[in-house]
């Protein structure tokens, strides 16, 4: 009997082993693709150390119980909620494969804004009994109001604060990846 292994199929066979995920591309040193006795035992120990099932919560757990990776808690993290059927016994899913979970990124464009300071010619007004109590005034901050007498705005361009604009980011990324092909942005996904 003879088989036919497609590329991806062959490359996944010659570069699968215990410890690798995404066809080879993720290797962990300390856990490998499927629950052991190690990862059922961390399981068991999780289940009776918290009832908190939020995943940024178990991997820092994870982390700090097993002195493992952050991917490798992350991955974790992840099947434990996955398994958990709420008995807390963990041996019986030993020789099932984990599923992959961990963090990806891909290479776009961020919106960004500025802050610029600068200084123009104006007045500060005020009411006051004298002259010396508008100064005193003044000096504590006190004003009634501020006019802008117009003319150039003086600034230095070292001063320019650039930050990301997180309120645009969801949707400048919604607008790249409509002008792109989905199988090239996918391709350009990285694993860390």
């Amino acid at each position: 009997m003879k088989l036919r292994l497609t590329e991806g199929q062959y490359k996944r066979l010659l570069s699968e082993d215990n410890k690798s995920f995404l066809d080879g591309q993720v290797d962990f040193k300390n856990i490998g693709n499927r629950v052991d006795k190690f990862v059922a035992n961390c399981f068991e120990y999780i289940y009776k150390k918290t009832t908190n099932d939020n995943i940024n919560f178990l991997t820092k757990t994870f982390m700090t119980e097993f002195s493992i990776t952050e991917g490798e808690s992350a991955l974790l993290s992840h099947n434990y909620n996955k398994l958990n059927d709420g008995t807390g016994e963990f041996k019986k899913f030993i020789g099932e494969p984990l599923e992959f979970y961990g963090e990806f990124s891909w290479e776009g464009t961020l919106p960004v804004m500025s802050h610029i300071n600068g200084v123009v010619g104006g007045k500060y007004t005020g009411y006051a009994t004298s002259p010396e109590e508008f100064y005193e005034k003044m000096e504590e901050g006190d004003y009634d109001d501020v006019y802008d007498e117009g003319g150039n705005v003086d600034w230095d361009d070292n001063y320019i604060d650039w930050e990301i604009d997180y309120d645009w980011a969801s949707e400048s990324l919604g607008n790249q990846l409509e002008e792109l092909d989905k199988d090239d942005v996918i391709d350009n996904i990285e694993v860390k």
